[in-house]
This record gives structure tokens, C-alpha cells and sequence, in this order.
């Protein structure tokens, strides 16, 4: 957890620019292509927008202007306006001038590229927007960032890393080097007062003529002069003093960004604040989002991000860290509300082990923890850091704003997660006390059939049909009652096997529904099965609603003395894939003329009552959902024929 190569920088963006970025997110519906071009032309927005969120693979393919119109609109318009309100700018100094000379060079680098058919042109753009960077006076203290990790970073290659790093190379050195180098020096050159003059150089390096190159540089000119201009700030046009940069210093300020940050957050659930917080933190100046703890009922300071095992919330949460633990700084700043800190010394752990353990698991020397205003639950923030040099104050304020906002969040979220996860076992408890008094009700007249149906088997043992559809009821009644006992418990996730034994399935069947649907009406039904049926590709489930709809229709069309033959067959191929067959075959009278010539499509049915016609639409909707396929056949005065066609189960 490292700060962020970008704050290495004393970057700011150019105050027009920012300011007319403000006045477009303003809108009601701000026009996110403009702001992105404003974006783009600025060095250290576009710079800060790409370490935000790294460029994936291929992805500046579609042009740099898309890449950061899509990390502007996942900030969002209330955090990039909080984000602008909080860097301000430091009044009158070169920025402005150093920005303009910065897309000049970087559409110098861009047309260059074009014109040299360079295959990746937004890069050199890059390049020669962020070669200014590479100054020391552009750094804190001095000191300049590794730019290998930075260009890293923003997910670039690192030849991109090269060019900003190594400048005024001798010609002889930059014909051996990377292409790249070559064009931003070319740019550099470019864009110089000096320009005329170095146009013999420039077309050594880029292998353009002087012609194309006075060309080039004339139409760039123009485009930099149309670029570069801004509607003028409101205030400072009235000739207002420009902002203060210490957010400290400007009460109004201050209130603007706590309010936009907070707006940021509000009212969205857990995940989507660890998404915008992690977009958010490498723009205020830290590298991945610092833990954030906040104290539980039981004193125990858990983190409110959650993450899955191994990280270092969990780690910490093993830990059982106690908001009274007098040892650790961590519980101190949480009780005290007040900054603490904690560095590793050469001696090894010291007085809180626990601290110390921390230390390490973020990677570190040591951390800095933040009280953060989140109502009144004790929460504080872990800030990761290399050095024990006191943590900037102006710095400390705007982490605890950003960090701050998004622990108000996470605590309404999980406040708000209670309270619903609070109502629904209120109901599921009065839905179960509801369920058990219908079951208790009806368990008295199952008992009095149940009781009944036992005395007529007993007065008539010799009636063996009646005993064979007794114990048919016996069962179902059997089954009611249980299913009136557990109806209580609360449905659990039962996944059914995609495949059956339709052997198996047939035999089932007939068991149930060959008496009722088949012998009292003096029909017979046979079933054909070949051994060693390899398993169909479709759910029980769905092949009985299937095979039921075929029984029926065939037990309402036939006559006392016909029948209906049932086989199936294994390894049939269809259309290149091996099925199994289920052949339906009776001797009845045929279908109807008018619904022999389209028998799978809805139409009015003949048969009076509740029958609508549509059985065998949706026996077909049923085998089109699993690959499976029916085919029909019929004769008048002769019989019909179903043939089901499923696919075998190939994990069999």
C-alpha cells in the first residue's frame, strides 16, 4: 500500500482548464467528451486520471479521449468536482505557459507519429504532453520519481517510460534507440521558438521530408491556438485574488469539497464505495485504499471493506483488535479521536505486537491512523507509509475528508443491511408461526381420511384393485402431510441434475398414472425399453411435464380395447448428434383433419372443458429449450406417432 508515484509531484492542473471542467460538470447533464478533451490536453490531469485506473490491454486503440471519458464518468461528477475544488492552484506562475508548450509539443509528437506511421500515435501524444514532467523543480523536495513505475502505472509501455526520462541525446545515440525516443525528441525540437532552424534535424530523425515537416508544424500551430483558449473564469476575469492552494486557508473552500465528497458516497452500497474509492484514492495522492476500521458492538475493530481471505482485513479481523487494548496505537486513535502513528524500530516488535504486525502486512515501516468522522461509531483509517516523517497536515485533512465520506457510507450501508436483514426474520417468524398452526389444523382431517381409507381395505381384503389404489391415496395423502410439516422451513437451493434415465422415468410414470389414465378406461399401455439406456441430456423435470402431456392426450383419444405402445431407443443420430428416441405409437383414430396438417401450433380444441389446444405447443417449447426435437405422424382410422428425439448426456 505505497503513495502513489503521482504525488511525488507539486502538479496542478492549468486553472482555465480546471475551471472550465467545473463549468461543464455544473450542467445538468455534463458533456463528458468535452470535458474529456479538456482533459486531455492538460498534463497533469490526464496523468492523474491514468494512475487512477490503468490502461488495459489494447484499450488506447480506440483513441485517448474515449480511455478518459470512461474514467471520468466512473469518478463521477461530485468526486471530480471535489477532487478539482481541493487542488486549487497557487496564483500567478508559469503553469499556464509550460501547458500550452506541452500540447504543443505533444501534437507535434502526435502528427509526427501519424505522418511517420508510427503504429501507436495517442503514445507519443503522451509522450510529448508529459515530457515536462521530468524536471526536479516539477517534484517534491527536489527528488524525481522512478518513471518506470509511473508509466507502469498508468499501464503504458515502458519505451513511453524512456522518452520522459532521457533528454538532449546526441543524434548518433537516438539512431540505435526506440523509435519512440526519437519522435519525442523530434517533438521537443518541434516546438521550440527555434523551430525553422531545426527542421533539418528533426528530419533525420523522423525520416519526413522538410517540406511535410514545415507543413506539419505550420498546421499544429494553428490547432494549438484554437486549442489553448478558454472562456475566461468569472472571477478571476473580474480580477478577483485567484484560491488559496491550502484548503486550510479557505473556509468556503473546505465546505465545498466535504459536501461534494459526501455526495460522492451517499446512498450507494457496499462494493460500489470499495469501486469509487479505489478510483478516488490514487487522485488524492494513495496508491490503493487504506484499511478502514470501525468498532463493532463488542469493542472489536473490524474492517468495513470487506475482502475475502488472506487479505489484510481479514488478517486484522483474526487479530480480535480491541478498541480498549491500551498498547496499540490503533485502539488509541480510535478512543482519542485524535492522529497516532506507529513505526518498526532496528530492535524489532515492541509494546504492541499487534501494531507491529500490522506494520507488516501493509507492506511498510509504519502507518499513520486517521480519525474519521462517521457519526458515533469510532472509525479510523490506516494510512500505509515508509518514513515516520510527520504526516503533512494539509495532506492528513484532505484523506480524512475523501476516507471520511466513505465510512459514513459503508456504515449507513451496513446500518441499513441490519435493519432490512432485522424486518425480514420478523416476517419469516411470523410466516413460519402462520404456516405451523395451518399445518397442526390440517393434520386432523388427513388423520379422519387416512382412518377411513384403512377401514375399507380391512372390510375388503379379497378386492385387490381397491387395495392397490388405496395404497396409492395412503401415499399421497402421506405425502401431503409431509409436505404440510416442513412447508415452515424456508426453501433451500436444490439444483437438479441436467440429465435422467428415461427408462426409469417411464416406469415411474406408469406406476402413477397407468391405472388412472389407462386401465379404468379400458386401455392398454405397453413400455419397450432396450438395456443399457446411456442417460438423455434434460432434466426430470422437464421430460415428464413432457411425456405426461403425450399420455394424456393419448388416453383422451383412444378407444376401450386400443393402445398405446411406448419404446425407446438409444444411439440415434440426428443432425450429426447422437440422441436417444421415445416413440409414442397407438392404434387410435388419428388426429382430427383440421390439426393433422399443423399439429404443434395452438389451436381451439374439440374436446370440450378446460382443453385449450396448446399441449402440444408447449411440449415443443420443452424440447426446444434442451435440443430436443418431436416429429409427428397420422393417419385417419389408423393410429399416430410421436417421436421425441433428445440428445445423450456426453459426461455419462
Amino acid at each position: 500500500m505505497l503513495p502513489a508515484t503521482f504525488s511525488a509531484f507539486e502538479l496542478q492542473p492549468v486553472p482555465d482548464g480546471a475551471s472550465t471542467i467545473l463549468r461543464l460538470l455544473a450542467a445538468q447533464s455534463p458533456n463528458w467528451p468535452e470535458v474529456a478533451l479538456v482533459a486531455a490536453r492538460d498534463p497533469a490531469l490526464s496523468l492523474a486520471l491514468l494512475v487512477a485506473q490503468p490502461l488495459a490491454e489494447g484499450e488506447l486503440d480506440a483513441g485517448l479521449n474515449a480511455a478518459l471519458r470512461r474514467r471520468l464518468e466512473r469518478i463521477g461528477t461530485d468526486l471530480l468536482r471535489a477532487w478539482l475544488l481541493g487542488l486549487g492552484h497557487r496564483g500567478p506562475q508559469d503553469g499556464a505557459h509550460a501547458a500550452d508548450v506541452a500540447l504543443l509539443r505533444a501534437e507535434c509528437a502526435l502528427h509526427l507519429a501519424i505522418e511517420s506511421a508510427y503504429p501507436r500515435p495517442d503514445e507519443a501524444y503522451l509522450g510529448g504532453l508529459w515530457r515536462g514532467l521530468v524536471g526536479a523543480a516539477a517534484c517534491k523536495d527536489g527528488r524525481r520519481p522512478a518513471f518506470t513505475s509511473l508509466i507502469h502505472d498508468c499501464g503504458l509501455p515502458a519505451s513511453l517510460a524512456d522518452a520522459l526520462e532521457l533528454e538532449g541525446l546526441l543524434d548518433e545515440q537516438l539512431a540505435g534507440a526506440h523509435p519512440l525516443l526519437r519522435l519525442i525528441e523530434a517533438a521537443e525540437l518541434l516546438a521550440r521558438d527555434s523551430w525553422q532552424v531545426e527542421l533539418t534535424r528533426v528530419s533525420r530523425l523522423c525520416g519526413l521530408q522538410y517540406d511535410t515537416l514545415l507543413s506539419l508544424r505550420t498546421d499544429v500551430g494553428y490547432i494549438v491556438s484554437g486549442h489553448a483558449s478558454y472562456p475566461p473564469p468569472a472571477a478571476l476575469a473580474a480580477g478577483l485574488a485567484p484560491a488559496s492552494a491550502r484548503l486550510a486557508d479557505d473556509p468556503y473552500r473546505s465546505a465545498g469539497m466535504l459536501g461534494l465528497l459526501t455526495a460522492a458516497f451517499v446512498d450507494l452500497d457496499g462494493p460500489t464505495v470499495k469501486e469509487r474509492l479505489r478510483l478516488a484514492c490514487p487522485l488524492f495522492g494513495l496508491h490503493t485504499p487504506p484499511v478502514l476500521l470501525g468498532a463493532d458492538s463488542a469493542g472489536l475493530l473490524r474492517p468495513l471493506l470487506e475482502d475475502g481471505a488472506g487479505s489484510i482485513g481479514a488478517l486484522i479481523t483474526e487479530l480480535r483488535l480491541r478498541v480498549d487494548d491500551e498498547a496499540s496505537c490503533i485502539a488509541l486513535c480510535a478512543r482519542s479521536e485524535h492522529p497516532t502513528s506507529f513505526f518498526a524500530g532496528d530492535s524489532g516488535p515492541e509494546r504492541s505486537l499487534a501494531d507491529w504486525q500490522v506494520a507488516r502486512w501493509l507492506g511498510q515501516h509504519g502507518f499513520y491512523c486517521l480519525p474519521l468522522a462517521s457519526g458515533q461509531d469510532a472509525v479510523v483509517a490506516l494510512v500505509a507509509a515508509h518514513s515516520a516523517q510527520a504526516l503533512d497536515g494539509e495532506l492528513r485533512w484532505r484523506y480524512a475528508a475523501l476516507l471520511g465520506a466513505a465510512a459514513r457510507a459503508l456504515r449507513s450501508f451496513a446500518r441499513q443491511r441490519g435493519e432490512l436483514a432485522a424486518r425480514e426474520a420478523v416476517l419469516q417468524q411470523r410466516f413460519r408461526d402462520h404456516v405451523r398452526r395451518i399445518a397442526h389444523e390440517a393434520t386432523n382431517p388427513l388423520t379422519v381420511l387416512k382412518s377411513r381409507l384403512g377401514m375399507l381395505v380391512l372390510q375388503r381384503p379379497e378386492d385387490m384393485p381397491l387395495q392397490d389404489e388405496m395404497s396409492l391415496l395412503n401415499a399421497e395423502l402421506d405425502r401431503i402431510d409431509n409436505l404440510l410439516r416442513h412447508a415452515a422451513e424456508l426453501p433451500t437451493e436444490r439444483t437438479e441434475p441436467s440429465y435422467c434415465r428415461v427408462p426409469e422415468l417411464l416406469l415411474d410414470m406408469r406406476t402413477l398414472y397407468g391405472e388412472p389414465l389407462f386401465g379404468s378406461r379400458d386401455l392398454q399401455l405397453e413400455l419397450r425399453a432396450a438395456r443399457d439406456v446411456p442417460p438423455a441430456a434434460m432434466p426430470a423435470s422437464a421430460l415428464k411435464q413432457v411425456l405426461l402431456n403425450l399420455l394424456r392426450n393419448a388416453s383422451e383419444a383412444l378407444q376401450p380395447g386400443q393402445r398405446l405402445v411406448i419404446s425407446v431407443f438409444p444411439q440415434v443420430n440426428v443432425d450429426g448428434r447422437n440422441c436417444l428416441e421415445i416413440r409414442f405409437v397407438d392404434n387410435g383414430p388419428g388426429l382430427p383433419p383440421a390439426r393433422a396438417d399443423d399439429p404443434l401450433s395452438p389451436q381451439p380444441s374439440d374436446k370440450g372443458g378446460s382443453h385449450q389446444g396448446v399441449g402440444l405447443t408447449v411440449v415443443r417449447e420443452i424440447l426446444g429449450q434442451w435440443g430436443a426435437t418431436l416429429l409427428c405422424r397420422s393417419q385417419a382410422g389408423t393410429g399416430t406417432s410421436f417421436q421425441i428425439f433428445v440428445p445423450l448426456e456426453q459426461t455419462a
